[in-house]
């Protein structure tokens, strides 16, 4: 009996072969980036919607401070300083930073009409030193004015009122705004 032995071919891929397979690549990979990029892009718009969603509570915790005339504490530089601020003139002695904090206050705020602005002012600067910034520039995440790509602006609109406006790739039209109204007691 004779025993047949088969010879494997070596000699590889054809040209044609390979040519095929990196159209293949080439199309799944046509497919793949631009889908990939959209939900880049979608995630910076949910992270800046969610900044300001979350800014709406935080704001609202230094509203009712404001409000009742209590001290707060905010970071004051980006090395993580902390600096307590109490209304310029407190009812009681226990609207101090000393009494509430036993910290020594840096600085004061003004009770209405113009204070607001101020404790928005404040509210940013602490936020600014605390690192939160645009996820599309990462500039500040808050501002006050001239807000660009991925920013959240706060502004008081009068004595008691601050609209939260936040931004995407267009500064005209927000993809998220609340009036958070101040109640003076």
């Amino acid at each position: 009996m004779v025993k047949v032995v088969r010879v494997r071919d070596i000699r590889g891929f054809s040209l044609v072969e390979l040519m095929v397979v990196i159209a293949i690549i080439s199309l799944l990979t046509a497919i793949a980036v631009p889908v990939f990029l959209g939900q880049r892009e979608k995630a910076k718009v949910r992270a800046t919607t969610s900044s300001a969603v979350s800014a709406v509570a935080d704001l609202q915790g230094y509203l009712d401070w404001y409000v009742a005339g209590e001290p707060y504490i905010i970071m004051t530089d980006a090395a993580g300083t902390q600096g307590c601020f109490e209304v310029a003139a407190p009812v009681s002695a226990t609207q101090t930073c000393v009494a509430t904090f036993n910290q020594a206050a840096v600085g004061t705020y003004p009770i209405f009409p113009g204070g607001l602005t101020t404790v928005i002012s404040h509210f940013i600067s602490h936020h600014t030193f605390k690192g939160d910034i645009s996820a599309f520039t990462g500039s500040p995440l808050f501002v006050s004015a001239s807000p660009g790509d991925g920013q959240v602006l706060l502004s008081a609109a009068s004595s008691n009122v601050v609209v939260i406006l936040a931004y995407a790739t267009n500064s005209t039209s927000p993809i998220f705004s609340q009036i958070q109204m101040v109640t003076i007691r």
